[in-house]
């Protein structure tokens, strides 16, 4: 399995610029990402013009994006939890490199 090295501040990053993405869209079309998603996915958003199909198509990557960073980066911090011993602080849970599957 090829293994990818992501650092926090790697995910952070993704996760920030995939929010504003997602922001600019929700915003255009008053509409929540996740609302959104959830229809593209059920196949209920017309798909007849080509601006359309391209802009549903760049909203659910960030999308995913984000679901997929936010997932990482959620998995990274528990493991960080189970190798402590004790209480931490936000220094002891800082996360220099992770290894994860591509």
């Amino acid at each position: 399995m090829i293994q990818e090295t992501f650092t926090a501040e790697d995910l952070m990053r993704d996760i920030y610029e995939a929010e504003a993405a997602q922001r600019w869209f929700e915003q255009k079309y008053s509409l929540l990402s996740e609302t959104f998603y959830r229809l593209y996915e059920q196949g209920l958003l017309r798909d007849e013009d080509s601006a359309e199909i391209r802009e549903y198509l760049e909203w659910a990557g960030w999308y995913e994006i984000y679901q997929d960073r936010r997932v990482r980066y959620d998995h990274a911090i528990q493991q960080r939890l189970n190798e402590l011993v004790a209480p931490a602080s936000l220094f002891d849970l800082h996360i220099h490199q992770l290894q994860v599957a591509a």
